[in-house]
């Protein structure tokens, strides 16, 4: 019946076909059973939304579940996420249960291709030893949305000439710039004609504080001549005091007789004049305006004049040297 037979120790014994082939079929049982065992499960990637429009952000989640004991490689911004555009990428921290990992991102992306119908499908890489498997999810398509269904043509165009209020904002940049210009301009002058200026700003305070002093103290004086008052006349030499402390940049008004006469290396007419003023003044034997009293009076004025002379002077002179 059949026709196979096995020699052995001389007699033939005949075999089934089917006991024959039963190792083959346990070989191939094995090497699938070992293939299953090295499968690697697939990702899952989808959009947050079946449509879309131009330009407009979306987001796609992938999401890989694998043994605990593979290590994956979800795809970063290197990635090419054509025909979409790579925004921005959030990951999650990779969640182990009963033996099953879970590693997750979600990519934020966008479209500028006008394609009725796009798909994406990102890979995940699989570290095994010294080999590197690419898995990849399976494809999710997404439907652009679109805003033109008829194009009338020629085309209308729609004109719109509304004025539109601007916000008025201050130009700082120019401001800054001429600000550094006037800055840069000053300091040039100054540098020029900084002394002249100083020297003429001292001139015109000396002038300005002789016409007061003279003014006020004509005053006093007149006043004195008219009532004989001797509260007049200690204003007149006050006066005179303050206007030469401020004139020498000295304490005179702080002095006495003796102390004003030394400071002006005993000058005749100051002595005299102070003399007969304080005696006027303090001694109470002034009665009238007498002609040798008012003289002491103009004396006073006078040596303030020649005091504003010298000073004038010796500004002028400081110019001319530099």
């Amino acid at each position: 019946m059949y026709r196979n037979s096995l020699i052995c120790s001389g007699s033939e014994i005949s075999l089934p076909r089917k006991v024959r082939k039963l190792p083959l079929f346990i070989l191939l049982y094995l090497l699938q059973a070992v293939a299953w065992g090295q499968q690697v499960p697939l990702p899952e990637g989808r959009f947050n939304r079946d449509f879309a429009q131009l330009g407009e952000l979306l987001q796609y989640t992938l999401v890989h579940r694998h043994p605990a004991t593979q290590e994956v490689i979800l795809p970063d911004s290197s990635q090419s996420f054509a025909p979409f555009e790579f925004v921005s990428k959030r990951y999650y921290p990779t969640y182990t249960r009963g033996g099953i990992s879970t590693d997750s991102a979600v990519y934020t992306l966008r479209t500028f291709e006008i394609y009725p119908v796009q798909e994406l499908a990102l890979p995940v890489l699989v570290l095994q030893g010294q080999d590197t498997i690419q898995v990849k999810a399976q494809a999710d398509t997404l439907q652009l949305k679109q805003l033109v269904s008829k194009v009338i043509e020629p085309l209308q165009f729609k004109t719109d000439t509304a004025l539109v209020p601007v916000e008025e904002r201050f130009n700082w940049p120019i401001v800054v710039v001429w600000m550094a210009a006037a800055f840069v301009f000053f300091s040039l002058v100054w540098l020029t004609f900084g002394q002249t200026i100083k020297t003429k700003y001292k001139l015109y305070r000396l002038r300005k504080d002789h016409v007061y002093f003279a003014s006020r103290y004509t005053s006093h004086v007149d006043r004195f001549v008219k009532s004989g008052s001797s509260q007049s006349m200690e204003k007149a030499v006050s006066l005179w005091k303050n206007y030469l402390t401020k004139l020498e940049k000295s304490a005179i008004n702080s002095f006495t007789t003796k102390e004003i006469v030394r400071f002006y290396h005993d000058n005749e007419d100051v002595n005299t004049a102070l003399r007969l003023c304080d005696k006027a003044i303090y001694g109470n034997l002034l009665t009238e305006a007498d002609k040798e009293t008012q003289d002491a009076l103009v004396q006073l004025r006078t040596f303030a004049r020649s005091r504003y002379k010298t000073q004038r002077e010796v500004t002028n002179n400081a110019r001319n040297k530099r």
